[in-house]
C-alpha cells in the first residue's frame, strides 16, 4: 500500500498474508526489513518465503514480495529512474515459479511520488499513482493483482506503527502475518514492523 496520512505524510507499507506459511515475521535491520520463517527449514519447502520486503535507497523506499525488492533498489542506486527500475526488475525476474504462479508485486515511494508495479503469468504493469491525504492504494498477489482507482481505501494513523496496525487488522484483508511501514517525514524515514505473533 502506498499513500499519505491524513496530515499529508507519504508512507509505503508491505503486509504479509499467508495460509501456507503463517509462521513468519518481519525483522528490521537498519533500513531493511526482512521476512523470515520461524523455522528456517521451511525455506527448503519454498525458497520464496524469505526475502527483503522493504529497503530504503537514498530518498526512495522500495517494497516487494520477493528478491526483486533488492534488484529494484540496486537499479535505483546506480541511477535508473524509478519507473524504469521497477519495470526492468519485474520483467527480468518474472512471476514466481511456485505451485501458485505467484505474481511479483512492488512499490516505490520516491519522496512524494508513488509507483506500483506487478508481473503475473499473463501481464506486467507499472503505474504512477496519485498520493492523496488519508488514502492508500493497495496491490495484492492474487485477488488484488491490478492497479486500479477501486483499490484505494481510507487509511488511519500518523505513525508507521499506527499504520501497520490499521493495515494488519483491516477487515477485508485475510490471513494476516505481519506488516511493515516506512513514513517519510521531511528528510527522515521512520520504519516500523508489527508481527501478529508478538
Amino acid at each position: 500500500m502506498i499513500g499519505k496520512t491524513e496530515n499529508g505524510k507519504p508512507f509505503i507499507s508491505y503486509r504479509v498474508s499467508s495460509r501456507s506459511f503463517p509462521n513468519r515475521k518481519g525483522v528490521l535491520r537498519g533500513n531493511t526489513v526482512t521476512i523470515v520463517p520461524e523455522n528456517i527449514g521451511d525455506v527448503l519447502k519454498n525458497p520464496y518465503i524469505m526475502y527483503n520486503a522493504l529497503r530504503v535507497v537514498g530518498g526512495c523506499v522500495v517494497v516487494g514480495n520477493g528478491s526483486h525488492t533488492d534488484i529494484i533498489g540496486e537499479k535505483i542506486e546506480v541511477g535508473f529512474p524509478v519507473r524504469d527500475a521497477l519495470l526492468y526488475s519485474l520483467a527480468l525476474m518474472d512471476y514466481e515459479r511456485d505451485d501458485y504462479r505467484t505474481p511479483r508485486i512492488a512499490g516505490v515511494l520516491d519522496r512524494e511520488i508513488g509507483y506500483l508495479g506487478y508481473v503475473s503469468e499473463g501481464d506486467i504493469r507499472v503505474c504512477k499513482v496519485p498520493l492523496r491525504n488519508g488514502m492508500g492504494y493497495y496491490l495484492g498477489t492474487y485477488g488484488a493483482c491490478r492497479i486500479s482507482k477501486d483499490q484505494c481505501i481510507p487509511v488511519v494513523g500518523e505513525t508507521p506503527g499506527e499504520i501497520c496496525r490499521y493495515i494488519l487488522e483491516y477487515r477485508e484483508f485475510e490471513h494476516p502475518v505481519c506488516c511493515t511501514t516506512a513514513l517519510i517525514d521531511g528528510d527522515r524515514v521512520d520504519i516500523e514492523v508489527l508481527n501478529l505473533r508478538e
